[in-house]
C-alpha cells in the first residue's frame, strides 16, 4: 500500500472514536434522566407513605433512593428522622452520620443529629453537632436554644447562658427560652440574675405555675425563705396537685429545721408522685431527725436499693441502722458509702462511731484518725482558696484598704 493511500485511511478510526464518545454521552444523559425520574418518583412515594403513617414502607422507599444516589442528603435526613421519631435512635443516628460523610458542616444534618442525641438522653454527644449547626447558621434560633439545653444538661453553665441569651435575642417572645435561661442561671447558682429574668417570663406567661415554682426556688437559693414560700404557695394555688411544689416547700422547711412541716410536705409529694425518690429520701431524713428511725429505715432501704451507687442514700441508711442498734448492717452501709466516695470524712466518722458502740476500739480509732485526716485536708484546701482570694484563712476577715504609699 502506498503512503498516500495509508494517509487517506487514518481519519476513519478518529471518526469512529468520536462517534463512540457521543453514544456514551447520550447513554449517560439517558441514565441520569432515568435516575432523576426514579429518585423523584421514589421520593414522592415515600412522602405519600409517610403521610399515611406507613413509616417502615416509607423508609424502604428512601433506602431505594440510596441505591441510586448513596449520598442523597435529603433521603438520609428523612431516614434519620423516621427512625428517631419512632425511637430507633441508633439507626437514625447511623443515617445522619452517613450524611455527614458527604457534608460534615451541613446545618440540617448536624441539627438533626443533635436532636437525636437529646431525645435519647445523650447530651454530651449532642453538644458537638449542635455547635457545628450554630457555626453553619448563626441566625438559627433552634440551634442556639438546643445547644443551650445540651449545655445545661452537661453542666456547662457558661455556654448554656450564652447560647440561651442569643436565642432570646433572636426570638424575644419565646416562653421556653425564658424558662431555660432562668434554669441555666439557677444551675450556675446565679440566683440574682435568675430573679432579674423573671419580669420578662412573668409578662410572657402570667398564669403559669412554673413561673412561681422557679421564682420560689431562686429566692430559696438566695436565702430569702419567706419570699420563696410566698411564691411556692402561689404556685400551689395554680397547680394544687403538683408534686414539685410540695417538695420545694418541704425542702425550705427542711433547710430551716422545721422538720414536722417538712415531713407533711414530703409525704404529700410522695403521694402525688410515688416515683419521686428525692421526696421519699427527704421524708425518711425528716423521720430520722425527729428520732423516728423505725419509720425512716424502710424508706431509706427502698431508696438505696433503687439507687445503689448513691452516696448519701448509703450514709443515711447507715445512720438509721445505727440508731436502731443494727450495727453490723450499719457497718455495711458506711463501708459501701466509703467505696463510692472514699475521700469524704463523714462515713469514716460514722463507721468509727459504730465500731465504738460495738466495742471494737482499734477499728474505732483507725476510722476516727482517717476522718480527722480527711477533714484536715479539706480545711487546708479551704484555707488555700481563702488565701488565694485574699481572705488569708479567716472567713470573718474583712478586706482592708492597702496602706498609702509614702
Amino acid at each position: 500500500m502506498s503512503p498516500r493511500a495509508s494517509r487517506r485511511k487514518l481519519p476513519r478510526p478518529r471518526s469512529c472514536h468520536l462517534a463512540a464518545i457521543g453514544i456514551l454521552l447520550f447513554c449517560a444523559l439517558l441514565t441520569n434522566a432515568w435516575a432523576q425520574n426514579s429518585v423523584q418518583s421514589l421520593a414522592a412515594k415515600a412522602e405519600q407513605l409517610e403521610a399515611q403513617g406507613k413509616w417502615e414502607q416509607a423508609a424502604a422507599a428512601y433506602r431505594s433512593i440510596l441505591k441510586i444516589r448513596p449520598y442523597s442528603l435529603a433521603a438520609l435526613n428523612r431516614l434519620g428522622a423516621l427512625y428517631v421519631n419512632h425511637h430507633h435512635y441508633r439507626e437514625g443516628i447511623r443515617y445522619y452520620r452517613w450524611a455527614l460523610q458527604a457534608s460534615p458542616k451541613e446545618y440540617v444534618t448536624n441539627l438533626n443529629l443533635g436532636i437525636a442525641y437529646i431525645k435519647m438522653g445523650n447530651f454530651p454527644s449532642a453538644v458537638g453537632p449542635l455547635k457545628t449547626a450554630v457555626a453553619a447558621q448563626p441566625s438559627s434560633f433552634q440551634a442556639h436554644e438546643l445547644l443551650g439545653v445540651a449545655s445545661v444538661a452537661v453542666g456547662d453553665d457558661a455556654t448554656a447562658i450564652r447560647e440561651l441569651l442569643e436565642a432570646e435575642r433572636i426570638e424575644p417572645q419565646d416562653v421556653s427560652t425564658q424558662y431555660l435561661l432562668v434554669r441555666a442561671y439557677m444551675a450556675a447558682r446565679k440566683f440574682h440574675q435568675a430573679l432579674g429574668a423573671f419580669d420578662r417570663l412573668e409578662a410572657l406567661a402570667p398564669h403559669s405555675p412554673w413561673v412561681h415554682i422557679l421564682k420560689g426556688q431562686a429566692y430559696e437559693g438566695t436565702g430569702a425563705y419567706a419570699k420563696a414560700l410566698q411564691e411556692l404557695e402561689l404556685a400551689r394555688q395554680q397547680a394544687p396537685r403538683n408534686a414539685i411544689v410540695s417538695f420545694s416547700i418541704g425542702f425550705i422547711y427542711w433547710k430551716t429545721d422545721r422538720f414536722a412541716k417538712a415531713e407533711a410536705e414530703f409525704m404529700r409529694a410522695s403521694q402525688l408522685d410515688p416515683q419521686f425518690e428525692r421526696a421519699r429520701f427527704y421524708l425518711a431524713d425528716c423521720y430520722l431527725k425527729q428520732q423516728n428511725s423505725k419509720s425512716a429505715l424502710p424508706l431509706f432501704e427502698e431508696v438505696a436499693n433503687k439507687q445503689p451507687r448513691n452516696f448519701w442514700d448509703r450514709v443515711e441508711l447507715g445512720k438509721s441502722l445505727m440508731e436502731l442498734g443494727r450495727y453490723n448492717d450499719a457497718v455495711a452501709q458506711f463501708q459501701a458509702a466509703i467505696g463510692i466516695r472514699p475521700a469524704v470524712a463523714e462515713p469514716h466518722y460514722l463507721l468509727g462511731r459504730t465500731y465504738q458502740k460495738m466495742k471494737r476500739m482499734n477499728a474505732y480509732r483507725r476510722e476516727l484518725e482517717i476522718a480527722q485526716k480527711l477533714q484536715s485536708e479539706k480545711l487546708a484546701q479551704i484555707e488555700n482558696l481563702m488565701r488565694a482570694s485574699g481572705v488569708r484563712g479567716d472567713p470573718t476577715h474583712e478586706f482592708q484598704p492597702a496602706p498609702a504609699q509614702k
